[in-house]
């Protein structure tokens, strides 16, 4: 295991050796464009931290929908938690995101797509989910079975929120410090 990390790192050195020459080919990151990156990575991060607090909450009810001693109170306030950090958390930062669509790299506006996607389905599975609870009076939640199902499909739009926030951040931010280091990156 040790070797194979020492092999790895000292392939990875090799690449690196021969990465100057072959970025100097690409094109150069202008400063407004370095800036709607950098907002575009605060954005990301802030993003994937909603969307950890939003899997915590769907998580919890996930694992508690097929207990009957946990009250509708207490999914009643999961899940007007996760709507608040819809609302306050991913809505605002992702329209801004789309704002600064168009002024970001090709992976970066794939990305942002990719996350809209997710918070929409979220957003609706979350609304169905909420209503449902909402309407179901006499049906303890570990019955019931729709609610069940939302609860699962929120949380895994949420960790696919979390999945792909992080993905794109950690390589933004790789791709921000190759900037800052000087090193003449293509625009993607």
């Amino acid at each position: 295991m040790l070797l194979t990390s020492f092999k790895r790192r000292v392939s990875m050195l090799a690449i690196c050796g021969l990465l100057p020459a072959a970025l100097a080919v690409g094109q150069t990151v202008t400063a407004k464009q370095l800036e709607m990156e950098e907002e575009g990575i605060q954005l990301i991060n802030q993003l994937e931290d909603v969307a950890r607090d939003v899997h915590y909450n769907a998580d919890w009810l996930n694992a508690h929908t097929r207990s009957a001693q946990v009250s509708k109170w207490t999914h009643a306030h999961h899940l007007t938690e996760i709507k608040s950090l819809v609302n306050d958390g991913l809505q605002p930062a992702l329209q801004r995101l789309t704002e600064i669509q168009q002024e970001l790299p090709a992976w970066h506006q794939d990305t942002i797509d990719q996350l809209l996607a997710s918070a929409k389905a979220l957003a609706a599975d979350t609304n169905s989910a909420i209503l449902n609870h909402n309407e179901t009076t006499s049906l303890p939640m570990a019955l019931n079975e729709e609610y069940k199902e939302l609860i699962t499909r929120i949380n895994g739009h949420a960790e696919t929120l979390v999945k792909i926030s992080d993905a794109a951040g950690d390589y933004a931010e790789a791709h921000r410090q190759a900037v800052e280091a000087g090193l003449n990156v293509p625009k993607h």
